[in-house]
């Protein structure tokens, strides 16, 4: 009775680390140095501020780069994972810039220059990642009809909620994604807390159980259908119709590559797994674009180019 007590109370706990936008270590803040990048090799390049899901509304910020004439270029979206935000994507984004696309990066809600407390995997960012994208539209005649999206880790299942059903998607790069939200959020605790993990089976059911219960309260859904609870990576990828290319190091422990294997299984047509020989967890020091970094640049070009061409 008094583990499951225990359990019980540290759930309670765990739940709100679950929901934060906090990662397992700190969140780099170089927006400096991807503004100055920005500046220094696009024409157009602007901050957007606008209003979330109206499910939960909260202020929203991004940032939109162009070559110049942004109405006549596709573009991409750059998706941050949990504890991350828009200033970790400067080489990706000069990259992207360079081979003629437009490039958004938001912030999701909780994390960096967007307000927010509550980080949903997908459930509010899909309505958000809308607004942001109609927000570009609205000022600089983007179209949403010719998107790419390049996530990591936790950003990948913002991406597939967002891309599910949404023709507009034409590439997806996934890096470091995972399959079962469970198996993340045990995984995740237990690299939080130093716990192993099959000792935290129960304790992370009940912490998801808290997690759903707050957002339902919070956006009235008592007694509806609808919740955190629908988020499913492996659901919405079978409802993606881009080229999905899915992105794993070997060695990632953060999000170990096992946890990709159902994801992959349901790719959809002329999609393609690689994983990288040696490499870690996207936007750390032993990433894929690091540890093999002229084969990621030759990768990516070709699959934006061959699915999205500029």
């Amino acid at each position: 009775m008094l583990y499951v007590a225990g359990s019980w109370l540290a759930s309670r706990v765990l739940s709100e680390r679950l929901l934060s936008a906090r990662g397992l270590g700190p969140s780099p803040d170089h927006y400096e140095d991807l503004l100055g990048a920005l500046e220094s090799n696009a024409t157009v390049v602007a901050n957007l501020r606008h209003k979330g899901s109206p499910r939960l509304p909260v202020e929203l910020s991004s940032t939109f780069a162009s070559p110049g004439e942004p109405e006549t270029r596709p573009t991409i979206l750059f998706l941050h994972g949990k504890g991350g935000n828009a200033s970790e994507w400067v080489l990706d984004a000069l990259r992207a810039l360079a081979l003629g696309y437009n490039v958004l990066i938001p912030d999701l809600r909780g994390h960096g220059r967007s307000g927010g407390t509550i980080f949903t995997l997908g459930f509010l960012e899909k309505d958000d990642l809308a607004l942001t994208v109609a927000a570009a539209r609205d000022g600089f005649g983007l179209d949403p009809d010719r998107l790419g999206i390049h996530s990591c880790s936790a950003g990948s299942t913002v991406a597939l909620e967002f891309a599910a059903d949404r023709p507009g998607v034409r590439a997806m790069w996934l890096e470091s994604p995972f399959a079962d939200l469970f198996t993340m959020a045990r995984h995740y605790l237990s690299r939080a807390t130093g716990v192993p993990a099959p000792l935290l089976d129960l304790t992370t059911r009940w912490a998801i159980r808290h997690a759903i219960g707050r957002i339902r309260r919070e956006l009235g859904l008592d007694g509806s259908r609808e919740g955190l609870e629908r988020v499913d990576p492996v659901a919405a990828v079978s409802r993606v119709t881009s080229p999905v290319l899915l992105v794993h190091g070997t060695e990632d422990r953060l999000v170990p590559p096992h946890f990709t294997e159902r994801l992959a299984a349901a790719l959809p047509p002329h999609s393609a797994v690689w994983n990288v020989n040696g490499a870690g967890h996207c936007h750390h020091a032993d990433e894929p674009e690091a540890t093999a970094k002229l084969a990621y640049a030759r990768k990516w070009e070709e699959f934006f180019r061959n699915y999205l061409p500029a």
